[in-house]
């Protein structure tokens, strides 16, 4: 009988020290096995390595298709300069107060462009973990109070928070820190050459892709349901059910209503600001 209890401390051994890549792995293709060390409590390096991880993919993937991203804020502005120009209702102080908050804009795309190594162009990357985090942590926050209060669990902030946080290698909503293409990693890491061939950052594997145009609250929030954020979500749910010990079903609707509200005032913001933007 000995045997036994010995395999499990070994198993416990390999899941406590598992690296990075071990973890992504299990993230991928055993989701329920990914959070087995997070259910007795987690370490600095549990949600920091995650963090760094994604916060550096944000930086760094971005840069591949930075020429696409321009294009697209130069095209946005000559539609709001154009809007603004056909407009004979806006009164002219108020014009001209518009036009120049749209110049402002030109000239800070403009040198963005030609000064990508400046200061005050690089000055916002340092603030990309402070936003993942409090991000994570907003979530996170919303599962611990539907968890401990609404199941009576009795689990961690930082449990929560680790797990939230390692479903960001996959997937994460992007709306929050104006990226259309996401936050996850793999996310991210499979997007950035098709948005290069496409030459849009405007790709989303949603069922949004069956309209010809994005005019409506329900359209705006069906765009929003992209294959890998679904994904994540899933993921997540396992997680949930992990960390509070409940089916894997009750875990992903505990993670997938809060989700989808979010999802839809999300919607609802994209849909006031196009509707304002004409």
């Amino acid at each position: 009988m000995t045997p036994i209890p010995i395999l499990e401390f070994r198993r416990d051994i390999l899941m406590e020290n598992a690296s990075p890549l071990q973890r992504f792995v299990d993230l991928v293709f055993q989701p329920s096995r990914a959070f087995d060390d997070l259910v007795d409590g987690v370490s600095l390096k549990d949600w920091l390595i995650p963090l760094l991880i994604v916060s550096a993919a944000i930086m760094i993937l971005p840069l591949f298709f930075r020429d696409v991203s321009f294009a697209e804020a130069d095209q946005r502005l000559i539609k709001a300069e154009r809007s603004v120009a056909n407009n004979m209702d806006i009164p002219e102080e108020t014009r001209e107060m518009i036009e120049g908050r749209l110049a402002d804009a030109r000239d800070k795309i403009d040198d963005s462009r030609e000064n990508p190594l400046a200061f005050r162009n690089l000055w916002g990357y340092p603030l990309i973990p402070v936003m993942l985090f409090i991000m994570a942590a907003f979530f996170s926050a919303i599962l611990l109070l539907i968890g401990n209060f609404g199941m009576g669990g009795q689990v961690k902030f930082f449990q929560v928070f680790s797990m939230v946080m390692m479903t960001y290698l996959i997937s994460g909503n992007g709306f929050f820190m104006n990226m259309i293409p996401g936050v996850g990693t793999l996310e991210l890491l499979i997007k950035t050459p098709l948005i290069i061939m496409k030459e849009s950052t405007d790709l989303l594997f949603s069922p949004g892709l069956i309209f010809d145009e994005i005019d409506s609250f329900l359209k705006q929030f069906l765009n929003q349901l992209d294959v890998f954020r679904i994904w994540g979500m899933v993921v997540m749910g396992f997680g949930f059910a992990k960390l509070y010990n409940r089916p894997t079903a009750m875990g992903m609707i505990a993670v997938g209503i809060p989700w989808l509200i979010m999802v839809s005032i999300g919607a609802a913001l994209l849909q006031a600001n196009s509707m304002s933007a004409g």
